[in-house]
């Protein structure tokens, strides 16, 4: 799965660990997982230029796209509600939900402090896998 911070590292050629982003992702032959709204932190992140290539990743199929039903909102707000001492931002939520959902337990982020805390299904913990 991928976290906001490793889309933006890897669309933008001056964030410093855009070298690694482009390294990692080079040596990876497993599908691609997002959610919507890491999609759209990263390009609120990103200069405006690059947004259309990010766009363009997703319609080409580059990075899988999972949109959470009815029930997956729910469990959304549960995570949001369990977490909440720690703030959580949406988009960690709904990679937790896909992470539940999916079985994909790898996850290609900078934001290892809290996916270090959250856990899959109440039991099993992120494999962080970037950076490495």
């Amino acid at each position: 799965m991928l976290d906001t911070g490793f889309l933006v590292s890897l669309m933008d050629a001056r964030e410093p660990l855009h070298a690694a982003a482009a390294g990692w992702l080079s040596r990876q032959r497993q599908p691609l997982w997002s959610v919507p709204s890491v999609l759209a932190e990263a390009a609120h992140f990103m200069p405006g230029w690059l947004r259309p290539q990010l766009a363009r990743a997703a319609s080409a199929g580059l990075v899988q796209v999972s949109v959470p039903d009815a029930a997956g909102y729910g469990r959304i707000a549960w995570l949001l509600e369990k977490y909440s001492a720690l703030s959580p931002d949406w988009a960690d939520c709904e990679l937790i939900w896909l992470a539940e959902v999916s079985g994909v337990h790898r996850i290609a982020t900078l934001d290892a402090k809290d996916f270090g805390v959250y856990r899959i299904l109440g039991r099993k913990a992120f494999d962080i896998v970037w950076p490495a």
